[in-house]
């Protein structure tokens, strides 16, 4: 009987229930009605079950309470303290990690009588100062289970209930920097700094996530071609790189298991440490545990009772972390690699005869890294579907290209980064691990590139795909054993898939305008596409990724370039989505409004940057611009006042025949009348609402003259600026329009036919 794996799983389910449907008082209610079960299960059950029953229940029970006990003890105290300020006392449990504002920092409050870690977002004097240090500052306590007026287990999944805000920070004596304690953090910017100066800029990114888990230095371009890829895995320190880790140490100590495991588990103890304790580092710690012990103890090794161990481990450390993504990807993973990748292994090695021209060790290599990949992705599509909105199809084809190399890859890195930091003769190895990390980012790149290289959820077809292909493969899996049927359930979820990704695309096709308002949360951007020519207006968000969201859009219609990038105004919530967007898709010209004013001059020359890196000519929109979209025509309009940046931006009018769609940006109605004062504005059917609502916008004045029909209002849910306001939305009201919002409706499409 595995006792551990029984109540590991009713304990995780306990914490489950407790994260997203038990509230409060309900944790501790629940738990009479569980033993109450519990108890008559064990009745009805056969006697050689009820044991069984009896650690079900107590499991269950243990989730339940540890979750309420916890949260009492941890969340509840910081919970208590959002919205007070005054001066406290913390210590840097990390080094700080700058910021737009300054600095923020894993930090653990010494007053208060708070429990557990929270993050400081303070001065840039954090960054002079190490892990261990004590700083006494004046703090503004916020919590950490809210984000923008709703509820985010982001924070708490990590362990850190509060997040303070403050400044003026002194550094005060009895803190422990330099100590044992902070070892491990101190090692890891090690290798961080020895890889900077190691390598060049990309590759050292890639090389400092491969031993670390810190992506900060991986550059826009790169992460974002390794998502697509499906190669994120390698920047995850997990199973991966601690099997990576024992396999060199094996070689050193020639494989004797009595000495692999007196030197290989504090090895990967340390290596926990160093990587930061992320679940899929703990969970491959633990896991690596109960094999390397096990032959000590006479015990055979368990793969699903080493994995419910590494869960109970994780959630006794923090309950809160049922609700990381990290930990449900990593066990997904393992869970996919142990019980769907022998059958795919074993599928596989049927057509082996047939390709007896491929050499054996070839073969199996092959074979061993695509039903690998298959059995993950198989258990992960679902989350990352939820997460991410994404799969990446190519996933399998990017191990194979890259695992062949990857142990050598970590042990390489691991070695010449390791003795860099101490033997300068070291760096003349350099270019080893830095060419291996260079095949792996032009790997990726390359992959990246291909026509349906992933799927983008972004609409119901493509779930609805999703929910197909796991029926098929239920029915596959419950039907009588013959493998044809996976061939043939494959091959209907490939046409499904294809005819799920064409109907998007060929609806658009057959309109004289297709506009697309892209839900990217708190921000804008707006997509026109017309005859071959397409144009993106804004690509900016204050929570999401709107360049993603931008690319999974146009993805989805099958817009593969984009002719124009043009930007209303210089804000983050308008702009801050370039640099995700430009590494994923090629644009041709960017059109800009000139600054009057120095405000956001800084943003400014970011955007210009990002133009040279990418080879993009700049346009200044200082006049009345009109450009031919076939059978549409887009109208830019320059500034109209002068100001902040949202008075100084350009304004959008998109004509196809009898049809007008208006986007003004963020503009105020002082410079709304501006507008109509210097232009003669046809009357409209579609309104981009100003400012995603404001009371400030969308002006009585605008709406009158130009007599729109429908509102589109590009907004996120639960933001702190109360967007949209009621204000606007009565006056959108009484002028007779349809209104619609991101925030509700998700993505907002529109088709012109050409009779429009």
């Amino acid at each position: 009987m595995r006792k551990l794996l029984l109540f590991s799983l009713p304990f995780a389910l306990g914490t489950l229930l407790c994260q997203y449907l038990l509230p409060g008082f309900w944790r501790i209610a629940a738990v009479l009605p569980v033993l109450a079960a519990g108890l008559a299960a064990g009745r009805f059950v056969r006697r050689r079950y009820r044991r069984a029953v009896r650690i079900l229940t107590a499991g269950l029970t243990a989730g339940l309470l540890w979750f309420a006990v916890y949260s009492a003890v941890f969340l509840t105290p910081a919970e208590l303290l959002a919205g007070e300020a005054g001066t406290v006392r913390i210590e840097l449990l990390d080094y700080a990690v700058k910021t737009d504002t300054g600095a923020r920092c894993t930090v653990r409050v010494l007053d208060q009588g708070l429990r557990g870690k929270a993050v400081y977002y303070g001065s840039g004097s954090l960054l002079r100062w190490e892990p261990g240090d004590r700083v006494r500052t004046e703090a503004k306590f916020y919590s950490a289970a809210a984000m923008a007026g709703e509820e985010n287990a982001y924070y708490t999944a990590q362990g850190v209930f509060a997040r303070l805000y403050g400044t003026k920070e002194t550094l005060i004596t009895g803190g422990r920097a330099g100590s044992l304690r902070y070892l491990p953090q101190r090692l890891a910017r090690g290798l961080r700094d020895t890889a900077s100066a190691l390598y060049e800029p990309a590759a050292a990114g890639l090389i400092t996530a491969l031993l670390t888990g810190e992506r900060d230095g991986l550059d826009t371009q790169s992460s974002g071609n390794l998502s697509e890829a499906g190669l994120t895995h390698i920047t995850a320190v997990s199973g991966l790189h601690c099997g990576f880790l024992l396999w060199a140490l094996g070689i050193l100590v020639l494989r004797r298991p009595r000495l692999m495991a007196a030197l290989g588990y504090p090895a990967l103890l340390l290596y926990m440490l160093i990587a930061g304790c992320t679940p899929s580092v703990v969970r491959s710690c633990v896991m690596a545990g109960f094999t390397l012990l096990a032959p000590l103890l006479n015990r055979e090794a368990d793969l699903l009772t080493s994995l419910s161990g590494a869960l109970l481990v994780i959630l006794l450390a923090n309950p809160f972390a049922i609700a990381s993504v990290s930990l449900q990807l990593s066990f997904a993973s393992v869970l996919g690699l142990a019980l769907l990748a022998p059958r795919a292994y074993a599928a596989l090695n049927e057509y082996r005869d047939r390709c007896g021209w491929i050499p054996r060790p070839v073969w199996k290599f092959a074979a061993g890294s695509v039903s690998a990949s298959c059995g993950v992705i198989v258990l992960t599509a679902p989350l990352n579907a939820l997460y991410f909105g994404s799969l990446p199809l190519v996933s399998p084809l990017a191990n194979v290209m890259v695992l062949w190399m990857a142990p050598a890859f970590f042990a390489a890195a691991l070695a010449v980064t390791a003795l860099g930091g101490v033997l300068p003769a070291a760096a003349l190895l350099a270019a080893v691990p830095e060419s291996m990390a260079k095949y792996v980012l032009w790997t990726a790149g390359t992959l990246a590139k291909l026509p349906g290289h992933s799927v983008h959820f972004t609409g119901p077809a493509v779930t609805l795909w999703l929910i197909l292909a796991y029926g098929m493969l239920l029915v596959c899996l419950l039907s009588k054993e013959r493998r044809r049927k996976y061939a043939v359930a494959g091959v209907a979820a490939a046409v499904c898939l294809i005819a799920a990704r064409s109907l998007p695309a060929l609806a658009a096709g057959n309109s004289a305008l297709t506009a697309v308002a892209v839900n990217v949360g708190q921000g804008a951007a707006t997509l026109l596409h017309a005859g071959d020519c397409t144009v993106l207006v804004d690509c900016g968000s204050l929570g999401q990724d709107a360049g993603k969201a931008v690319t999974a859009a146009m993805d989805t219609y099958g817009w593969r370039k984009l002719d124009y990038v043009a930007l209303t105004h210089y804000h983050e919530d308008h702009a801050g989505g370039l640099p995700d967007l430009l590494a994923r898709v090629e644009a041709d010209r960017l059109l800009l409004p000139q600054l009057l004013s120095g405000e956001q001059a800084e943003l400014q020359r970011e955007v210009l940057s990002l133009a040279e890196q990418y080879g993009m000519p700049v346009t200044y929109v200082e006049e009345r611009t009109e450009l031919e979209l076939g059978p549409a025509r887009l109208t830019v309009y320059p500034p109209v006042s002068a100001g902040d940046a949202n008075e100084e931006g350009l304004s959008f009018l998109c004509t196809s025949g009898y049809f007008d769609l208006l986007i003004t940006g963020d503009m105020a109605s002082g410079t709304e009348r501006k507008l109509l004062a210097s232009y003669r504005l046809p009357d409209i059917e579609v309104l981009i609402a100003g400012h995603h609502g404001s009371k400030y916008a969308t002006s009585t004045e605008l709406l009158e003259t130009a007599r729109p029909e429908v509102g589109i209002i590009s907004v996120g849910a639960g933001n702190r600026f109360g967007h949209p306001s009621a204000e606007a939305l009565d006056r959108m009201t009484l002028a007779g329009m349809t209104l619609f919002r991101t925030d509700l409706h998700g993505n907002i499409l529109i088709r012109v036919h050409e009779n429009d």
